[in-house]
């Protein structure tokens, strides 16, 4: 995947195995995504967008203005802030100490720093944390749906996606997962490891896909709408 810039705006552009062009404008901030077939050209790729724009201009005003009250600042990573793990809400707590880690007391997400630890430091203290937690996870629900849907995973990575939730190169068969994902609950990791194996039987969001999604996880649009309900960035 890669970004194009049109009039000032920064496009996702995917190439797919796809016979068509797809434009979507997703919440909470408006991202712009096209899906394109592998063989098609730049100049038609823009040459789409220019033909579209006053509606894509309109769509990400209406996508921002929706989601604006729930558009929250970063974290700063500091005593009382909300923070948020497997579907529930957490205050932080940092404790100064020589070791460095995340540990859960009741309703407390306690984060041991080590004395005048930077914002950056203990960013990092809670990604690894988030990261371990969120690879059992994805390991386990692998296993679990791979024979069920029939495809194989070459393997997976989690990296920082803060406008989307996972992504499927069907070339190498490999998925990609937002960290951010550590944050919600096991239904919702679950759909997007669903999601990500039915892009291995169909590339695009078409009526097969999904067909696939009802056959598989019958309730996964409600499941969807909870996955984007907006929380604190991290």
């Amino acid at each position: 995947m890669k970004i194009i810039r049109i009039n000032d705006l920064d496009i996702e552009v995917e190439k797919k195995r796809i016979k068509n062009m797809y434009l979507k404008v997703y919440p909470p901030d408006g991202r712009i995504h096209i899906s394109a077939p592998y063989g098609m050209s730049n100049d038609r790729i823009n040459a789409f967008v220019l033909a579209r724009m006053d509606w894509i201009l309109e769509a990400r005003e209406r996508v921002r203005s929706k989601y604006k009250d729930f558009v929250k600042a970063e974290m700063q990573y500091l005593d009382g802030e909300a923070v948020y793990f497997d579907g529930c809400k957490y205050n932080l707590l940092l404790a100064e100490g020589k070791k460095t880690g995340i540990s859960i007391s009741g309703s407390n997400m306690i984060m041991h720093v080590r004395q005048g630890s930077t914002m950056q430091q203990r960013r990092k203290i809670l990604y690894d944390w988030y990261r371990k937690a969120l690879q059992d996870r994805i390991g386990v629900l692998l296993e679990k749906w791979e024979p069920i849907i029939g495809v194989k995973a070459s393997g997976f990575g989690i990296r920082s996606m803060k406008t989307r939730w996972g992504s499927c190169n069907i070339i190498s068969a490999r998925l990609t997962f937002s960290l951010q994902l550590a944050q919600k609950n096991l239904s919702c990791v679950e759909y997007v490891v669903v999601h990500e194996l039915v892009h291995l039987l169909e590339a695009s969001h078409n009526h097969i896909f999904k067909a696939y999604m009802d056959k598989f996880l019958p309730d996964w649009r409600r499941i969807k709408k909870e996955l984007n309900s907006p929380q604190q960035a991290i």
